[in-house]
């Protein structure tokens, strides 16, 4: 019997290979252009890009459901990649084409791939998104509604991403919020291939008194998909918080939160 030859993962030689798989990311920042963008919760292409090379090869789909100013889309241009990507604002998907367009004129790429950008409700992505199409998804959903809260930390002022009523960031009740997020990923399962990967980017929750451990819940649902939840990343933005105050002092501790958590799910 002849054995069975692994399929590759990645393009990724071993030196860089290793340097990506410690389980904290310290060196990932943003850069000042998106900084400037006006998203509540942008995450920078540097980590998006790294996340598809680990995960796919060039000329490989990806998607994001939650697409925000577009760091995964832009990342997948850079990468040779092509990029699906949905959002609820008007605007966030106008900046995301400027930025595309703007790319495209600086690669000046014969071989670019145009991306697709919707501008809809993720839990809609099955009527743009055949079955078994993506090889990765790389998202990063609402944090519940914290962005309406707020946050004595760094003394950041309460704002809204958007007043609709399909914005999961305006639903009022966790275990309603987990349950719609659940529906999105359902789908998300059914348009990933075999042994395709989502990473997903979160924070844990604190309300007031009330600590809400969102990572594992989220995972949680995740694994009721069918998703096996393969593995665990730190990304650590201490770097980016040079403003903080004691939180609780002296009453009760509070710990200033400064990482997020990097979810790595596989459909199996």
């Amino acid at each position: 019997m002849k054995p069975v030859l692994k399929k590759r993962l990645n393009d990724l030689d071993g030196k860089t290979w290793l340097i990506f798989s410690f389980s904290i990311w310290r060196d990932i920042k943003k850069t000042s252009e998106e900084m400037k963008l006006g998203h509540p919760a942008i995450f920078p292409v540097a980590l998006t890009s790294r996340i598809i090379k680990i995960f796919t090869k060039k000329g490989d789909t990806i998607l994001d459901p939650f697409m925000g100013c577009g760091s995964t889309i832009i990342s997948s241009i850079l990468e040779n990649r092509k990029g699906i990507g949905l959002d609820l604002s008007k605007e966030y998907c106008e900046i995301t084409m400027n930025r595309i367009n703007n790319l495209k004129f600086k690669l000046k790429n014969p071989d670019f791939i145009e991306p697709q950008i919707y501008n809809d409700d993720a839990r809609k992505l099955l009527n743009y998104i055949m079955p078994e199409s993506v090889d990765l998804c790389i998202t990063s959903p609402p944090y519940w509604d914290i962005l309406k809260e707020s946050r004595t930390a760094d003394r950041r002022k309460p704002i809204s991403y958007s007043n609709s009523e399909k914005d999961l960031g305006n639903i009022n009740n966790y275990e309603i919020f987990l349950e719609e997020l659940k529906d999105i990923f359902e789908k998300v399962f059914k348009v990933l291939k075999s042994n395709g990967y989502c990473v997903v980017v979160v924070m844990d929750i604190r309300k007031r008194d009330k600590f809400y451990s969102f990572h594992s819940d989220l995972a949680q649902k995740l694994k009721e998909i069918g998703f096996l939840w393969e593995d665990i990343i730190i990304w650590d933005r201490q770097h980016e918080y040079n403003n903080m105050r004691p939180l609780g002092y002296p009453y009760a501790f509070r710990v200033n939160k400064v990482h997020e958590y990097i979810l790595i799910f596989k459909k199996v």
